[in-house]
């Protein structure tokens, strides 16, 4: 087994165990656009079909044969033939048009590749990011809960308070060590996700940035599609195109050439006076025209239908870029306005509340289950916020990807 792949496969199931290296998204995406397999498969692909390039002009296998027997005379004579079939240029040229559209179509599709990875690697990069923050605000709120299980449990023990406001308490504290937990695991395989994508036996995580909205490409509403996707539609229908020649270009005869050699005794079928060898000389040129071609022709009109399955394809693709980004800017204009709101307005209403919360409770001016429900409602606050900026970078990565050039 490869070293590198048992190394990664270790880093998989003992991921806890491994150092994790903070990175940040533009080198993660350089290092998978060296490592990533997918993308050397692509390359691979490149390397094939140039080599396949070569092959356009394949010529028939040259015919040698051979022939010993009494063919003119009562003596044994011999003859050996040559010949060789050859198309028409015509023939030639379509075959290494159909390979060079092939070759450009596995370019686009490394293009197509690199431009899916980069959305992918960036949607998953903004997901660990989004843990990240996650992660902080429940710790701070399991200190708070723990905090308040402490004050609750000596509460108890001192008669001031019941068991219901201890068991309330620690509940609390366990639901935020549950969802903390949960977090962690998940967030474990958003690591796996990225280091599997960037593919070079190391555990990556990304920088403990503060977790804010992304840069937005906005484009104007004439928005047109994405140009490396519609390349590859067209570069389809050129596929098509070319195949249908290829097919065409069959119906094209085939010419042969052959020369023959062969010996003669005698001048007669008992001719028996004559016995010098002579050797004889003849060529021979033939034409193979393809009259029974009902078979080919109909290859021909199926491939007129993969013409127009080509292009009905370019146009549902361009149609559903156009549908996706109108969708998808609808929704980020659906989330930014909610965004602005919290911004402007929620976080700072969730301190506001959460030290009110505090101050009135420690100051018996509330009690546990009035103070429960104010912190809680000061969390869901920063927690919606959060789950909401991550929904709006998703969008802007999804809306960034469909107008990348």
């Amino acid at each position: 087994m490869n070293n590198k792949f048992l190394k990664i496969i270790i880093l998989l199931i003992f991921g806890n165990a491994v150092c994790q290296t903070p990175v940040s998204l533009e080198t993660a995406i350089d290092k998978a656009f060296k490592n990533n397999l997918n993308l050397k498969s692509g390359t691979l692909q490149i390397t094939y079909q140039e080599k396949m390039k070569k092959s356009a002009v394949v010529i028939d296998p040259l015919n040698i044969s051979a022939e010993v027997g009494q063919m003119n005379s009562f003596y044994m004579d011999n003859k050996f033939s040559v010949s060789q079939s050859i198309r028409l240029p015509k023939f030639y040229n379509a075959q290494k048009n159909l390979l060079l559209e092939e070759w450009k179509s596995s370019v686009i599709n490394l293009e197509l590749q690199k431009w899916q990875l980069k959305r992918e690697i960036s949607l998953v990069y903004n997901e660990l990011s989004y843990f990240t923050e996650k992660r902080e605000l429940l710790k701070k709120v399991e200190n708070i809960f723990t905090q308040y299980f402490k004050r609750a449990d000596l509460r108890l023990k001192k008669g001031e308070s019941n068991i219901l406001e201890k068991s309330t308490a620690e509940n609390l504290r366990s639901q935020a060590e549950i969802q903390l937990n949960a977090l962690e695991k998940d967030r474990e395989i958003a690591i796996q996700k990225l280091s599997f994508l960037i593919n070079d036996g190391n555990l990556y995580e990304n920088e403990p940035l503060k977790y804010s909205s992304l840069n937005f490409n906005l484009l104007n509403s004439d928005f047109q599609g994405n140009p490396i996707v519609l390349k590859q539609l067209e570069q389809e229908k050129n596929i098509q195109n070319a195949k249908l020649r290829t097919e065409k270009a069959k119906l094209s005869p085939t010419f042969n050439i052959a020369y023959n050699n062969m010996s003669m005794y005698g001048n007669g079928a008992d001719n028996k006076f004559y016995e010098r060898s002579a050797r004889f000389h003849s060529g021979m040129i033939g034409i193979g025209v393809p009259i029974f071609n009902s078979a080919q022709k109909s290859v021909i009109e199926a491939q007129k239908v993969n013409q127009q399955i080509a292009e009905n394809n370019y146009q549902f693709g361009l149609i559903n870029l156009k549908n996706q980004y109108a969708q998808t800017f609808g929704q980020y204009q659906k989330i930014n306005t909610e965004i602005a709101y919290y911004q402007k307005t929620g976080l700072q209403n969730s301190e506001t509340i959460l030290k009110t919360a505090n101050d009135q409770y420690y100051n018996g001016e509330i009690n546990y289950l009035e103070w429960t429900i104010l912190v809680n409602q000061s969390f869901e606050i920063q927690n919606k916020y959060i789950d909401r900026l991550k929904d709006l970078n998703d969008k802007i990565i999804e809306l960034n990807a469909l107008a990348t050039e």
